[in-house]
């Protein structure tokens, strides 16, 4: 029988803007116990207390500065956290052309997490809020990324900020780079999620062993605007 290996990924919109309560941040991740996190809309000193409180290994880049260079610190991106070790990190833009001085510029953080001898690459974004060409052409862009490097096994983690109407238009573009969505539950707004903006994205040869986003509420609510999402898979060796 050929060896396996089980997987467990966590997606999160962090709104960090908003101050969240790291402290429950951290608990909240600790009981989903994943493999890898990724977290949107993070700023850095977030990501590192958080990693700190739960003893993980993280990598951050930046993604825009949404208050000016007086206010540094409050400086959004994104995060890749693990208990693994976190190595080969790559921040690309997703929008060329597009100052990091405005929201509207869009990166992928790229990151490989290492367990022992198995390797998962972890590719976080925030696909646009703006119009479906947008989104369609940010995951093209990040699906032709995942293709280049050519590695055994990758996921793509984040907000793809999709809508009913172009969801299906949206993954497809990742069928090309060997990714596939494999359905999941609605994530925003927290406190009574309507739509489905948060996904993880899998290789075609994984098989998915539980998936899990919580019911929304007030406890959520207070942490973020959107809900974590988890999902476990078994890759072959």
């Amino acid at each position: 029988m050929a060896a396996t290996h089980n997987w467990r990924v966590v997606t999160w919109n962090l709104h960090g803007a908003a101050r969240p309560d790291l402290v429950l941040v951290a608990a909240a991740l600790r009981e989903l116990q994943p493999d890898a996190v990724a977290l949107q809309e993070v700023q850095r000193r977030q990501a590192r207390a958080v990693a700190r409180m739960l003893g993980w290994h993280r990598t951050w880049a930046r993604k825009h500065h949404p208050y000016g260079p007086l206010v540094w610190w409050r400086t959004e991106g994104h995060a890749v956290l693990s208990p693994h070790r976190v190595a080969e990190r790559q921040r690309s833009s997703l929008t060329p052309g597009t100052t990091t001085w405005r929201w509207r510029h869009r990166i992928v953080l790229s990151a490989t997490v290492r367990r022992g001898h198995s390797r998962l690459r972890v590719h976080c974004t925030h696909l646009s809020s703006d119009s479906t060409d947008e989104r369609i052409d940010q995951a093209r862009r990040l699906a032709a990324l995942v293709s280049a490097e050519a590695l055994p096994w990758a996921v793509v983690a984040g907000d793809l900020n999709t809508h009913p109407h172009d969801l299906a238009e949206i993954v497809r573009e990742f069928h090309a780079a060997g990714l596939r969505d494999v359905g999941g539950d609605s994530t925003s707004p927290a406190v009574r999620p309507l739509q489905r903006l948060d996904m993880v994205l899998v290789p075609d040869t994984a098989v998915v062993r539980q998936q899990h986003t919580p019911d929304g509420g007030d406890r959520w609510a207070a942490l973020s605007d959107h809900l974590p999402v988890m999902l476990e898979f078994e890759l072959p060796d």
